[in-house]
Formats: C-alpha cells, sequence, structure tokens
C-alpha cells in the first residue's frame, strides 16, 4: 500500500494464483503466507473451476473470492480463453462438463457477471488468441498484459502487449492488468502485481475500483497519468510522472513516430502528443533493474 501525490491510497495485490487445490505446488496457508510477507494487501485464490469464498485474514490480508475457467483445452483454432473470476456472490452457473465445445468466452464473462463477480482476461498472447477471437467479445473488467508464470523456463508468452496494441488500434480497450498465475512458485511468485486505488481496504472498494479503471499494472515502477486537450489544435497532450526510472516507450497505433521513447537516467516524467494517426498511446515504464510499469492504452 502506499499514498500517492494526492493523497489518494493505493492497495497492493495479485489476483490470479493457484493452489495445490488444484494444479499449483503450494498449499492455500502458504500462498497467503509468502504474499502477505511480500507486502501484498489483497490477494485471490483462483484454482480452476473452484471457487474460493472473500475473507479477511487474521493479520489484516483481504483475499478476494475468486476462480479461474479455462474452455477449449489446447485448441487454440477454437479459442484457448482463460478467463479469472473475482469477487463471485456464489458460484457461478457453470458446469466444468461442458468447458470444451459448449461454452464461449461470452457465456463465462456473462455468468461471471450474474453473481457479481469481475471477469479478467488472462494471458491472451500465451493463449495464442486473436483480435478476431476477442473483438466481438464484450464485458471484460481487465486483461492481462504480463502473466509471470507465461514466461521462462516453463512457457515462453508471458507479454500481451501486442495483443492489446492490436485491440486498441481497432478501439477496443481493457483495462491492463498483471499477475503471477503462480503455479510453481519458483521464479514467477510476487513478480508481477496491481496497485488499486480504493477508499478502503474491502471487497466492494476493491471491485468498483477494478470497475471504474483505478488500476496500476507493475512490476515495480509506479506512474500517474493526465490527459489534456491542447486548444486550438485537434491534438491532445498525454502527460506521465512515474518513479525514475531508464527508459519510457510509447506504444501507439502509427508504425512509425519520431519520439518512440526517452532513455537516460532517473526519468521521472515525459509526455506524448497524441495525434490522430496514432489512435492511441500506451506507455510503459522501464527500471534500471529491467522491472516495467505497464499504462493502459488511452484512445485518441
Amino acid at each position: 500500500m502506499f499514498i500517492d501525490a494526492n493523497g489518494k491510497t493505493w492497495y497492493k495485490g495479485n489476483l490470479h494464483t493457484h493452489t495445490t487445490v488444484t494444479d499449483g505446488k503450494k498449499t492455500p496457508e502458504e500462498v497467503i503466507a509468502l504474499y502477505r510477507e511480500n507486502g501484498y494487501d489483497f490477494l485471490s485464490l483462483t484454482d480452476h473451476w473452484v471457487h474460493s469464498e472473500t475473507r479477511m485474514t487474521e493479520d489484516g490480508m483481504l483475499l478476494l473470492g475468486g476462480c479461474e475457467y479455462n474452455i477449449n483445452g489446447a485448441d487454440i483454432l477454437a479459442g484457448v480463453f482463460h478467463i479469472v473470476s473475482i469477487g463471485e456472490k456464489e458460484p457461478a452457473n457453470l458446469d466444468r462438463s461442458l468447458a470444451n465445445g459448449t461454452y464461449t468466452a461470452q457465456d463465462i464473462v456473462d455468468a461471471v457477471h450474474a453473481v457479481g463477480g469481475i471477469a479478467i482476461l488472462a494471458h491472451p498472447a500465451w493463449s495464442l488468441e486473436t483480435c478476431e477471437q476477442i473483438l466481438p467479445l464484450s464485458g471484460f473488467d481487465g486483461v492481462e498484459i504480463y502473466n509471470s508464470v507465461s514466461g521462462l523456463p516453463r512457457n515462453c508468452r508471458p507479454y500481451s502487449g501486442e495483443v492489446i496494441d492490436q485491440l486498441a488500434a481497432r478501439g477496443k480497450v481493457f483495462t491492463s492488468m498483471c499477475a503471477d498465475d503462480s503455479h510453481f512458485y519458483q521464479n514467477e511468485a510476487c513478480l508481477s502485481y496491481i496497485y488499486v486505488q480504493a477508499d478502503a481496504l474491502t471487497e466492494d472498494a476493491i471491485l468498483d475500483a477494478i470497475r471504474a479503471g483505478r488500476v496500476m499494472a507493475t512490476q515495480g515502477p509506479r506512474f500517474a497519468v493526465t490527459v489534456e486537450e491542447i486548444e486550438g489544435s485537434e491534438n491532445r497532450r498525454v502527460r506521465y510522472t512515474c518513479d525514475p526510472v531508464s527508459q519510457i516507450v510509447f506504444y501507439t497505433g502509427s508504425v512509425w513516430h519520431d519520439g518512440r521513447s526517452i532513455s537516460g537516467e532517473g526519468i521521472t516524467k515525459a509526455e506524448f502528443i497524441l495525434r490522430p494517426f496514432d489512435r492511441f498511446v500506451r506507455a510503459e515504464f522501464i527500471g534500471a533493474d529491467g522491472k516495467i510499469g505497464f499504462d493502459t492504452p488511452i484512445l485518441y
């Protein structure tokens, strides 16, 4: 948890985690202790097709009820979708026996929302999802731009920025999220997380903040973004402030841009002029240690 320059409180959490209840290598108790020891304020145990309950631990950590619904096995042509549900008031009306070939991703999202949960699209790059598969879908409350367990040594596609950029270029934006998706509890644990700006560490406050997009996805660098209209111009100015980093990269919908990044030591601010042909801008903040903060795309 930290308090920003405007006096707003941001809580640290991980919303995608597995335990020995399904295919994780640590027990629920071990997982909770690990994340608490690493300064997390909230956590969700999202085992496959197993609903966990919301509760507060004795030492003040908020456990948000969660579950991961995965459909279509490894059939990438059918659409391998893993959807993380957080905050369900009761288990969603979904039957695991119908996961392959019956349910669509939209069915899962709708079922999660029907019981008061939020739906997060997990690791679209790892799942090899295409724009054509994602664009018709509605209702996602966030998308994982980085999924730690999808990286080396066990996997190879942890970063979904290109998928997010392809969607943004077509006018579709989801709130960027980071998650560990911890299974093996090796190098992926406590690596990628979110901060949520909320008035209290409660289920309703955290879920409402995520729905409103008050989320910062990061592996370390913290940042803030403001957008302003430029008087007498069709362009918009996007201003960034951040923890000291060594590089800020601007991803847009244009194939060429003369201001794609800035590099140096201890960079704490930058701006980008967003023009119609850019379609969108999304910034990444790269620390000297290689850890990255991931912004949500801003449409022109």
